[in-house]
């Protein structure tokens, strides 16, 4: 049989709340030519419930003790048979007509070996509204240099060949698994991305999130002194020592801010901020996906 076209990952643990919706959001995709893989950390939930729910139509699934996202992730990509890798978290979607739009920039790229491509996203409330547009910015050396790496975690596809020749995900890394890797796509392996032009993820924010948790008044990672907030900040400056800390002048930051399309970013929040996610993806992204 023909390999799929994606091979999408799922890491959950103890999400099972959220993981109908994500998983959903995955199978009714217009694009059907992916696999689903699913990695649960050994949940005490209903995670495995929803996920037996769906197990037809799952490529491979577990439910078993992991060493967290990092190695959830490097366990559910060594399964996968698709050309083009992304993954899920199980609090987040992805938005319909997401898979079709990457395949068809696919066309568009040259050295497939090294293919990246990314999206734009929505950041969202609790009950999935919309608080934040960022749109995908084109790639640029300039930034790069700067170890600014515009791309947001499941917005974003690459190769299987690029993940393997960059060596995975660092299991040290717990929360900037993605930023780190997307250091080395560049760095390592001279890798660019090609930007689509429409929203492909939504990222819901809640107070049990584990990176946008902190956000919420009432959520105990809310405290500086949090082990979350502290393990971050570790890996900041691993981060750091790995890649070289170059902070970024004041007119870099200027130019990024003066952007065309960060300033487009800011009038869609404007234009959607408060909407349902569905009634936004109408707004700015069209009726034809």
């Amino acid at each position: 049989m023909n390999s799929p076209f994606f091979s999408i990952v799922i890491a959950n643990y103890n999400y099972g709340r959220f993981l109908d919706e994500a998983i959903q959001s995955v199978l009714s995709q217009s694009c059907q030519d992916f696999e689903l893989i699913v990695v649960d950390g050994g949940s005490t939930d209903n995670s495995v419930e929803v996920i037996k729910k769906y197990a037809d139509r799952i490529a491979w699934w577990c439910s078993e003790k992991d060493n967290g996202q990092s190695h959830a992730f490097n366990k559910g990509f060594a399964r996968a048979k698709g050309k083009m890798l992304t993954w899920l978290n199980a609090d987040d979607i992805f938005f319909p007509g997401t898979l079709a739009q990457v395949k068809e920039k696919a066309k568009n790229i040259l050295c497939p070996d090294k293919a990246w491509i990314v999206g734009g996203c929505f950041w969202l409330t609790p009950d999935m509204r919309v608080i934040r547009c960022s749109r995908a910015r084109p790639f640029s050396r300039m930034m790069a240099h700067w170890n600014l790496v515009p791309v947001w975690a499941p917005s974003s596809f690459f190769s299987k060949s690029l993940l393997d020749a960059a060596g995975g995900f660092d299991e040290r890394f717990h929360y900037m698994m993605d930023t780190e890797l997307w250091l080395r796509f560049v760095r390592e392996q001279a890798a660019t991305y090609l930007p689509v032009s429409s929203y492909c993820w939504g990222l819901r924010l809640h107070p049990d999130a584990k990176m946008s948790g902190h956000n919420f008044a009432d959520s105990p990672k809310a405290d500086p002194k949090h082990p979350a907030r502290q393990q971050e900040q570790k890996e900041k400056e691993l981060a750091n020592q790995l890649h070289g800390k170059r902070g970024m002048p004041f007119f870099i930051r200027l130019f990024t801010a003066l952007s065309p399309l960060y300033i487009r970013s800011r009038v869609d929040t404007w234009r959607t901020k408060g909407m349902k996610w569905q009634d936004a993806i109408k707004t700015l992204n069209g009726n034809d996906r």
